[in-house]
């Protein structure tokens, strides 16, 4: 389980800077918000720089909460059903 929650905890880590700078492409020309980056790279560079870098982590601790458990338990799983049919890790 404790295996299962770092490795969840660190693919959440990895990847929420990347889900902050999608939620912001997306909602930009939404709504009355104004578009203010063309790609990708531009968002990142922005927010970081009007921002700080911070601000690509901001609500990791919650997005971690939710992805923790679910991980650990997969792994759970996956083992004790590679167990349960006679499967092997080679």
């Amino acid at each position: 389980l404790g295996l299962g929650a770092m490795a969840g905890a660190a693919a959440q880590t990895s990847a929420h800077p990347l889900d902050v700078i999608r939620k912001r492409l997306q909602i930009q020309g939404i709504n009355g918000n104004p578009v203010l980056y063309k790609s990708t790279l531009d968002c990142a560079a922005g927010i970081a720089k009007k921002e700080g870098f911070s601000t690509l982590y901001k609500g990791l601790r919650p997005a971690c909460v939710a992805t923790i458990p679910g991980t650990g338990i997969a792994y759970i799983t996956y083992e004790i059903m590679k167990q349960i049919l006679g499967l092997s890790s080679a």
